[in-house]
């Protein structure tokens, strides 16, 4: 089961070769505008949860069925840019080059940036070495100064994480911290 959110703009796609000429798409929630293009595309919004299941037909003959759970948008937490891992090689920290905001348990990235954080390079023994304040989602250039303080065994304590949500408010984040393995 595939899930849609409520209050935000759904894409819905459909790719590849398609049999037939007559092609539709419907869904049991309600009507579907279907926008042209190089593949069947929908964009649907919600206003509640519950399901919605979409088809696409052939003339008459089905050839995709997919149901869709609607779930309400949940909160927002705060990560390593394309993974939720804490414990990560120098490498791939760097690779990651940012922070991001992401729904827990959910898909749906949120448009929101962070506006600002401070990174603290902290030893085996949790004493600060650096303090980095950090204008952005970007830690990669801030930290440029200081790799080599980044080793096996040190932990990265991202604190002071604020993101401008779509009402322009401030939320302010817990700490997340990373060790270096």
């Amino acid at each position: 089961m595939a899930i849609m959110y409520v209050g935000v703009e759904n894409v819905i796609m459909v790719y590849g070769n398609i049999p037939g000429k007559y092609i539709r798409m419907e869904r049991s929630g309600g009507p579907l505008e279907v926008r042209p293009g190089m593949a069947m595309r929908a964009l649907l919004k919600y206003t509640e949860i519950g399901f919605d299941t979409l088809r696409v037909f052939d003339n008459d003959k089905l050839i995709i069925e997919k149901i869709y759970e609607i779930k309400k948008v949940g909160s927002y937490a705060i990560g390593i840019k394309g993974t939720r891992d804490t414990v990560l090689t120098k490498e791939e920290f760097l690779k990651a080059k940012s922070l991001e905001l992401f729904m827990p348990g959910g898909f749906y990235k949120p448009k929101q940036k962070i506006s600002s954080f401070t990174i603290s390079i902290l030893t085996e023994t949790g004493k600060v070495l650096q303090k980095i304040n950090v204008e952005g989602i970007s830690f990669s250039v801030p930290l440029e100064l200081h790799l080599d303080k980044i080793k096996a065994g040190t932990s990265l304590l991202f604190s002071d994480i604020k993101a401008i949500l779509g009402d322009n408010s401030i939320k302010k984040f817990d700490p997340i911290k990373i060790k270096i393995k």
